[in-house]
């Protein structure tokens, strides 16, 4: 780890969002999203194994942010200092205009957040980041060594996206910012390799998470895959090690995710537009937000009626919060 003392910007929010209970959440609820997350394209240039973009099984359109929706975004977020994570069902870094839209949303003094698989990010695009500065940056592995990162992802890649954050926290060198995370999460990787992963990247980042993998959600039948690659998942989902316990949801009383299209859905899962509750082009953020729709998702949700809800069937804790230590993370 560093040694210069370095705070997720984030945090506070995640605090909040995680701490407090879903029936106080129903009692004050804030006057606005306490974050939003910004798709700004549902396409990847990568086809892993757990994700609905990259198995085929994401059936919406394909696209990305026009100038007219983020101008839309940034005019809202900026109205009411809503932080921003450049996250979702795509992969930023390939949207033509990633590196502006994330400058000009900094420019509005907005706290911004960039999650990346990390193959498109190069020293030039770094460098442009520190300038920004962009706020917080989590690179996003799979499993725990090169084996277990190509058997989820399909490609070799683990080396190189290590030494593209190695080379990030080279020339961020002393500056506060961006705050650096890796995420990973693991299907059968047992403490031993876990461990050695952690001490392995913890001297170039601030922080690393290890979570649960999710693979209930991917259908076999619904995924264009060929045979070996269908083959390979349904191994993988046998391997699957999740202990399925619903969370309390805070999603529908902290978050707002916003689609490439403008159309907002109340579920940063939802992948297909199955929780669509408002237009960034049609109705105010505000309207969005206090809205009878997503109302109507936080009544079901308060009393933990997650199996009303497609989506919410198999929403699971996967970090495990509420079981510690059960799967010696």
């Amino acid at each position: 780890m560093s040694t210069t003392a370095r705070v997720n910007p984030f945090q506070q929010y995640y605090d909040i969002c995680n701490q407090q209970k879903s029936k106080e959440k129903r009692q004050h609820l804030p006057p606005m999203p306490r974050y939003m997350d910004v798709e700004l394209t549902n396409r990847c240039n990568f086809k892993c194994y757990f994700c609905p973009t990259g198995t085929g099984q994401q059936r919406r359109e394909t696209g990305f942010m026009s100038e007219e929706v983020f101008a839309r975004l940034l005019e809202g977020a900026s109205a009411y200092k809503i932080p921003l994570r450049f996250i979702r069902w795509g992969e930023p870094t390939l949207h033509r205009n990633w590196l502006e839209y994330l400058r000009r949303a900094a420019q509005a003094g907005l706290t911004v957040h960039l999650t990346t698989n990390g193959s498109l990010l190069d020293e030039q695009s770094i460098r442009a980041l520190l300038e920004i500065p962009l706020d917080s940056i989590k690179f996003s592995f799979q499993g725990v060594d090169a084996a277990t990162y190509r058997e989820m992802r399909s490609r070799d890649r683990f080396e190189e996206l290590l030494g593209t954050v190695e080379l990030m926290h080279r020339l961020r060198g002393d500056a506060l910012l961006p705050f650096m995370h890796i995420s990973t999460t693991v299907t059968y990787e047992g403490a031993e390799s876990i461990e050695a992963f952690k001490r392995r990247v913890e001297p170039f980042v601030d922080t690393c998470h290890v979570g649960r993998t999710l693979l209930e959600h991917i259908d076999p039948d619904k995924v264009r895959l060929g045979e070996e690659e269908l083959a390979q998942l349904k191994r993988l989902q046998k391997a699957e090690t999740l202990v399925k316990i619903h969370p309390q949801c805070h999603q529908v009383f902290d978050v707002l995710s916003v689609n490439w299209d403008g159309k907002v859905s109340a579920c940063c899962r939802d992948y297909d537009e199955l929780m669509i509750v408002g237009h960034l082009l049609e109705e105010d953020l505000q309207a969005i937000w206090t809205g009878k729709k997503l109302n109507a998702y936080r009544r079901i949700l308060v009393d933990m009626g997650h199996d009303k809800l497609p989506l919410c069937r198999s929403c699971y804790d996967m970090n495990q919060r509420r079981l510690p230590g059960v799967q010696y993370l």
